[in-house]
C-alpha cells in the first residue's frame, strides 16, 4: 500500500471517529435541553460541556483531515524542514485534544461530586426526618 493511501486512511478514520463524536454530542445535548427536570445550574454545565466537547470533536476532525494531506502534499517531499515542522504540528494539536478530554474529565467529576454531596445531604436529611416521625410514633427502628 503506498503511503499516500495509508495516511488518507488513517487520516479518514480520525476524522469519522470526530464526526461520530459530533453527532453523539448533538444528540445528547438536544436530549438535555429537553429535560424540563434540570435546574438551571445543570443546564449551564450541560451547555459548556456541550461547547467542550464539540470543539474537541470538531479538532478531531481536522487532525485526521490534516494527517489524511500528508500524503498529498508534494513539498514533504521537497522541504524536510516544512514536514517536521507540520509534524511537530499534528503533534502539539493532538497534546492539545489530549488536554481538552482531560479537562473535560476533570469537569465532569466536579459535577458529579457537587451532585453526589447534594444527594448525600438530601439523603441524610430524609433520615433524620425519617428517624423523628419514628421516635414521635413510637415505632421501633428495626421495624
Amino acid at each position: 500500500m503506498p503511503p499516500e493511501t495509508t495516511y488518507l486512511a488513517f487520516g479518514a478514520c480520525v476524522a469519522a471517529v470526530g464526526i461520530a463524536l459530533i453527532v453523539v454530542h448533538v444528540r445528547s445535548h438536544r436530549k438535555h435541553q429537553a429535560d424540563d427536570e434540570l435546574s438551571e445550574s445543570d443546564h449551564q454545565f450541560f451547555d459548556h460541556q456541550y461547547a467542550r466537547r464539540m470543539q474537541t470533536s470538531a479538532l478531531t476532525v481536522t487532525l485526521g483531515a490534516l494527517i489524511g494531506l500528508c500524503g498529498y502534499l508534494q513539498v514533504f517531499e521537497d522541504s524536510p524542514v516544512f514536514a517536521t515542522v507540520y509534524v511537530i504540528g499534528l503533534l502539539l494539536l493532538a497534546m492539545w485534544l489530549i488536554l481538552l478530554a482531560v479537562s473535560d474529565a476533570i469537569a465532569t467529576r466536579v459535577y458529579a461530586s457537587k451532585l453526589d454531596r447534594k444527594n448525600r445531604a438530601v439523603k441524610k436529611s430524609l433520615q433524620d426526618a425519617l428517624a423523628e416521625v419514628r421516635e414521635a410514633h413510637g415505632l421501633d427502628a428495626q421495624n
